[in-house]
């Protein structure tokens, strides 16, 4: 999406992370660029498929599919208005997504549970988070709070483990009231899984079939991030469709390649993070609060100048401690 202009949709942008713990403000950090570009998802994924319909592509909206088989030559897509036949399937059908088990491709499984809320903040919140977001750590065992804003309203959620997905809502409620936005109107609430794919043992295709984003678990560990990965993956996987003869093959390889490497960076840097952040709250905070290169580290790899396996390959201790908490868990 280099090329893609996303103006007409875009909320604005974000050059600020505004760190504070069980919303008592620590510090801000700057980057001189912007980090990250905001959107609504429901305008922006009807951007993109507006520009795939323009493209030359079919769209049957509102046309949930039912069921799938395959069969020697395509695969037979049951919906309400009918079969789809089709010679490949590159599904984006999310975390819960039924096509995975459908066809027999084993998914990553549940790792984080997230909720959010987008509210009609007050002006005076919208001019303090202007450009800004806040990542509120302390959750145990792991998890941050976060604001993102937008144009007139503020995206405000927590990601933690799936153990503590029931009590996620009120930690979210927990959470506005200390925001002083526990009286701002809701205009919409929404909560769902994530998965992270761990191992490059975990497939992501089956024959002509190609999961894509988060039905195929590609997702940050550290931020929880997907947009990014899914949009990768969409273009790995139209390379191989287009180009081999062995689509599913060539695509597991360009993932592992190309994706998977900054996935185990990032659930590495997650797994330090959050237990410097739990172990030794103010010892992490006041550290991450003075040295500044961790930040413009993490600012390159938002940014999309560096990546997280590149700059975790520079930090001192990046031998037994970091070897000790990246194995499996």
């Amino acid at each position: 999406m280099d090329d893609l202009d996303i103006a007409p949709v875009s909320e604005g942008h974000v050059d600020t992370i505004d760190v504070s713990r069980f919303g008592q403000p620590q510090f801000r950090k700057k980057s001189e660029r912007p980090l990250a570009w905001m959107v609504m998802r429901d305008r922006f994924d009807q951007f993109l498929t507006d520009l795939a319909a323009e493209s030359g592509a079919s769209v049957a909206d509102s046309t949930p599919v039912q069921s799938i088989f395959e069969t020697d030559d395509c695969y037979e897509i049951e919906t309400p208005t009918g079969t789809v036949r089709a010679r490949h399937i590159l599904a984006a059908d999310g975390a819960t997504g039924p096509t995975a088990r459908w066809l027999g491709i084993a998914s990553a499984p549940t790792r984080s549970a997230a909720y959010e809320v987008e509210v009609a903040a007050p002006r005076d919140a919208l001019d303090h988070w202007h450009q800004a977001a806040n990542v509120d750590v302390g959750y145990r065992p792991w998890g941050y709070g976060w604001v993102f804003p937008k144009a007139g309203t503020l995206s405000i959620g927590v990601v933690t483990a799936p153990a503590r997905g029931r009590a996620i809502r009120k930690q979210t409620d927990r959470y506005l009231s200390r925001l002083g936005l526990d009286d701002a109107e809701v205009i919409k609430v929404q909560g769902h899984p994530i998965r992270y794919r761990r191992s490059v043992a975990e497939p992501v295709a089956r024959g002509r079939a190609l999961l894509l984003g988060d039905a195929a678990g590609l997702a940050d560990e550290f931020t929880a991030e997907g947009i990014a990965y899914a949009v990768h993956s969409a273009n790995l996987a139209a390379d191989a469709v287009l180009n081999s003869d062995d689509p599913s093959a060539t695509y597991a390889d360009a993932v592992n390649q190309h994706i998977q490497p900054e996935l185990n960076a990032a659930r590495t840097i997650s797994r330090i993070y959050y237990w410097c952040v739990t172990t030794w709250p103010w010892l992490a905070l006041k550290t991450s609060k003075y040295i500044n290169y961790l930040w413009r580290a993490f600012f390159r790899a938002m940014r999309g100048d560096s990546t997280y396996a590149h700059e975790l390959s520079f930090l001192p201790f990046n031998g037994v401690l970091i070897r000790t908490l990246s194995g499996n868990a």
